[in-house]
């Protein structure tokens, strides 16, 4: 196996090296498919000469050198994730719910909330995928396999068909994404002279949202500014392709070393975004930085905080599936001032398990290995804050955490299970409670 090849892939990719093997593999079965039907479709099969020219075509195709995409180059770091919206969630779930009530009356007076768009029920026939509207006229017909359902079709629970969303040129995606990242970069020279702007959104659309990106380190991609669509005022990054460097590729040798100390996450996450010292003067903050949205609305500022770990939940709730990941964790943060207060406050983070599984927000990085953190340890966090209202009428604060990075010189190792705890050999007679 060319490690070495693979190894670069995995970090210029954010992959973990099962994923970047996992991708190897299909990336073979696609571009060399009569080598990899003669290698029984196993990497452990296919000869040493052809799998270094393999892993070296892989590298070629992935990395594309000095930020693969379009637009202008960016260079800085990834401070949070913002999180991924189904843009069709509301549409879908409305014409679902539509259909399972009254089908007919869907198709044919379609959803109130959306009036230019007609919906149809879609089926499969001769060979076709098919869409009839209320009269039961075919609207659209596509060439396609029963097993291979088309993106546009929506299942409805229960039911032996499906319904379509239809626009202009024919039926609409069932599903659109978009992940969001927080970030702080300017352009290569800019910013050598002027440091990072001010935190920017990174918009990823089509390809660009299954690229999970690394925060906390040194990043290039390339990528348009635009004004946001909610606020013209607002400028965001888009892209909907991205193939990110690490790294500080871009830096001349002589300023290396002063811009690696730049890098350091603490000063990063401390310096690159507004930062509240005190843990007791978040909601002040947040009441003074309020953002005012076109549509009357407000929203909470994002921010970065330090304190130390009072509680984890490493379960999560699942209950809560519209998070980013399927479910939601929480733990709390604590300070000196917070508890001068109060003898028992603690500041609630929201944490996604997305932020968990793929961004370590429960551990800690030592030497290259991540492993779990206690409580006790200082982390910061970079957040975006709300407010909801008690049923004491009390408002409360809310902080939902886009990045949880364990400072490695404050973070106490989590104890490793014993191997006591493990055995359970001496459970082998045990019978439960029949009351």
């Amino acid at each position: 196996m060319p490690e070495e090849s693979l190894k670069r892939i995995s970090e210029a990719k954010g992959w973990t090296l099962q994923e970047t093997g996992e991708h190897f593999g299909s990336f073979i079965k696609g571009s060399f498919p009569d080598a990899w039907a003669d290698a029984k479709e196993s990497l452990a099969n296919i000869p040493e000469d052809d799998l270094d020219f393999f892993a070296s075509s892989f590298e070629a195709t992935e990395i594309r050198r000095g930020g693969g995409g379009k637009g202008q180059q960016w260079v800085g770091v990834i401070l949070g994730h913002g999180g991924k919206r189904d843009l069709m969630r509301r549409q879908r779930t409305q014409a679902q719910e539509s259909a399972e009530i009254d089908l007919q009356n869907l198709l044919r007076f379609g959803l109130p909330d959306y009036p230019n768009m007609t919906v149809g029920r879609a089926y499969h026939s001769d060979g076709n995928w098919q869409v009839a509207n209320g009269k039961d006229e075919v609207i659209h017909r596509a060439e396609g396999n029963e097993s291979d359902i088309p993106e546009w079709a929506i299942a409805i629970p229960g039911r032996p068909y499906y319904i379509a969303l239809m626009g202009a040129k024919g039926p609409k995606t069932a599903y659109s994404y978009k992940r969001e990242w927080i970030c702080a970069v300017n352009t290569p020279e800019a910013f050598l002279k002027e440091g990072p702007m001010s935190p920017i959104r990174l918009e990823c659309s089509f390809d660009a949202v299954d690229t999970h990106l690394r925060m906390n380190q040194p990043i290039s991609f390339q990528a348009d500014k635009e004004a946001s669509w909610s606020d013209p005022n607002t400028d965001i990054l888009k892209t909907n392709m991205i193939s990110p460097d690490y790294g500080l590729g871009w830096v001349d040798d002589s300023l290396l070393s002063k811009v690696e100390q730049m890098f350091a996450p603490e000063q990063v996450l401390t310096q690159f975004i507004p930062f509240v010292q005190d843990l007791s003067d978040i909601h002040d903050y947040h009441d003074n930085n309020l953002i005012h949205f076109k549509n009357g609305g407000t929203g909470g500022p994002t921010f970065a905080i330090r304190g130390v770990v009072d509680y984890i939940d490493h379960d999560g709730d699942d209950s809560k599936s519209w998070a980013d990941g399927g479910a939601m964790h929480s733990m709390t943060l604590m300070s000196q001032s917070l508890r001068r207060e109060d003898s028992n406050a603690s500041q609630w983070l929201n944490v996604t398990r997305y932020l968990k599984e793929h961004h370590n927000a429960f551990n800690v990085s030592r030497n290259g290995t991540w492993r779990g953190y206690a409580k006790g340890s200082q982390v910061i966090a970079v957040v975006t804050s709300r407010t909801w209202e008690s049923n004491d009428g009390n408002i409360n604060l809310n902080l939902d955490a886009a990045n949880v990075y364990a400072i490695p010189s404050r973070a106490i190792n989590a104890p490793e299970p014993s191997e006591e705890s493990n055995d359970l050999s001496g459970l082998s007679g045990f019978r439960g409670n029949s009351n």
